[in-house]
């Protein structure tokens, strides 16, 4: 359930205007989605990793192979990617979660943690993960040297409207 809602929603976002949209919104989801995988580091009790390799099912215990998003998700969306394999990974980890929690009920929680990304593509807007920072393309730089202790106790902030 969980897994054909994440490939739609996924399926669902109209790439062709990805990363036409520059809204401070999207400097919030940002600082949402750091602050989130932050907490879940912290809630389970695991070493942090970097944004781009912190696959949350893998770390939770999924034994499954990871996800190939070009066997779920359509041209479109597999061709979007091309070559950016870190933005690709958000996208198959979120997908990866979504069939964990699927099978493990206590995941689903963390589901949240990449809503902000996901949300960032659905408005229109873009980011770019890298070994060093996570840029929301023409509106925000997010260094992450150091990105766990920056992040690990920040007040959310609510983007149901956003």
């Amino acid at each position: 359930m969980y897994m054909k809602e994440a490939i739609t929603r996924i399926n669902n976002i109209k790439w062709n205007v990805v990363g036409t949209s520059e809204s401070e919104e999207e400097s919030n989801l940002g600082y949402e989605f750091l602050r989130r995988l932050a907490k879940f580091f912290k809630d389970e009790s695991i070493k942090p990793v970097k944004p781009l390799v912190a696959n949350i099912a893998k770390l939770l215990g999924d034994t499954e192979e990871e996800i190939d998003i070009s066997n779920y998700c359509t041209s479109e969306v597999v061709g979007f990617f091309g070559e950016n394999i870190y933005m690709r990974n958000v996208v198959q980890y979120y997908i990866q979660l979504a069939r964990y929690a699927d099978k493990n009920i206590d995941a689903i929680k963390y589901l949240s943690v990449y809503e902000p990304a996901i949300r960032i593509f659905e408005r229109g807007g873009m980011f770019v993960l890298k070994i060093n920072a996570l840029d929301i393309v023409k509106v925000a730089h997010f260094p992450l040297d150091r990105w766990y202790e920056r992040f690990v106790e920040k007040e959310p902030i609510n983007i149901d409207g956003i």
